[in-house]
């Protein structure tokens, strides 16, 4: 299971004996069991009930696009924990202590991370410096909000100073797809090990359905920054499908997890099984959290 689809112009997705079907100018057969996540960023696409059930069943989540080609809905798969309920109590049951000192360590990680990214774009040792500091001075539940200040100079710094996160541009396009697949992959792989992503450690946005996902993703960010600003000169106002391929496969871009290289998609599953043993013994330090490192990208598939 490790590969990504793009569907741009389908007219129907179906399955027949274990293979989806994509029916375009001509049928495309992919065997369900390879695939990692679907995009469908055609609105006109009909995508069968048998096929969802198929992907899903085989652990895939599919992404749905907006009118901006931007994925704005996810389909998971559920239910693939054998006690998911067993989980659930545990997610409320956590302390304000765990929940804090978990946080701390994601904030770490994430501004670390962010330095990395800095140093590897050539931008000043003075920013790297100043992040690693910051990175130094993260307190339980970061409350001195060491995130906040480090996201201004990460992204001044990456960016440039004009630079407005959220900003209707090119560059803010590609931070929201590559974050929203990241966000995805995240999601899928707590439902898989039975937690509630609603019920986050940080983030407890009541309209927001992906809570811990956004929690757990923070240190993860940064594989997307690095790309966009690697290839920030090839973006314009709309993302391009070669792009778009890109930015989905950052899930097969390579990290360090616990000393050892591999790939995003399996820190992933890492990070979020050493969750579960920080749970189980009550011990924050048991969390363990990718770093980034430089990498060759790998290409995604598009139909």
């Amino acid at each position: 299971m490790w590969r990504t689809i793009i569907i741009n112009n389908a007219e129907r997705v179906s399955l027949k004996e274990g293979w989806l079907i994509v029916q375009t100018d001509n049928e495309v057969k992919i065997p369900v069991n390879e695939l990692y996540s679907v995009v469908v960023d055609n609105p006109n696409t009909m995508l069968s009930v048998s096929a969802v059930n198929a992907l899903t069943q085989a652990g895939v989540h599919i992404l749905y696009c907006g009118d901006k080609h931007l994925p704005i809905s996810v389909i998971l798969p559920y239910n693939t924990h054998y006690r998911p309920l067993n989980v659930i109590k545990k997610q409320l049951s956590w302390e304000e202590d765990f929940c804090n000192n978990i946080w701390k360590n994601i904030i770490i990680s994430k501004i670390r991370n962010q330095a990395q990214v800095l140093k590897m774009s050539g931008c000043g040792l003075n920013a790297y410096n100043h992040l690693m500091k910051f990175s130094e001075e993260v307190l339980s539940g970061d409350v001195t909000n060491r995130e906040g200040l480090a996201a201004k100079m990460f992204f001044r710094e990456l960016y440039g100073s004009a630079f407005i996160r959220m900003a209707d541009d090119a560059v803010n396009h590609a931070l929201n797809y590559g974050y929203a697949i990241i966000r995805s992959a995240i999601a899928k792989t707590l439902c898989a090990y039975g937690y509630n992503p609603v019920i986050g450690l940080h983030h407890i946005n009541e309209t927001n359905p992906f809570n811990l996902a956004d929690d757990l993703m923070e240190p993860l960010r940064p594989v997307v920054d690095l790309w966009v600003d690697q290839n920030h000169e090839d973006l314009f106002d709309e993302l391009t499908p070669d792009n778009k391929r890109k930015l989905v496969n950052l899930v097969n871009e390579i990290v360090f997890f616990d000393g050892k290289r591999m790939k995003v998609r399996n820190a992933i599953d890492k990070y979020i099984s050493s969750l579960t043993s920080a749970v189980n013994k009550n011990n924050y330090k048991a969390l363990k959290i990718p770093q980034i490192i430089n990498a060759t990208l790998m290409t995604a598939e598009q139909l």
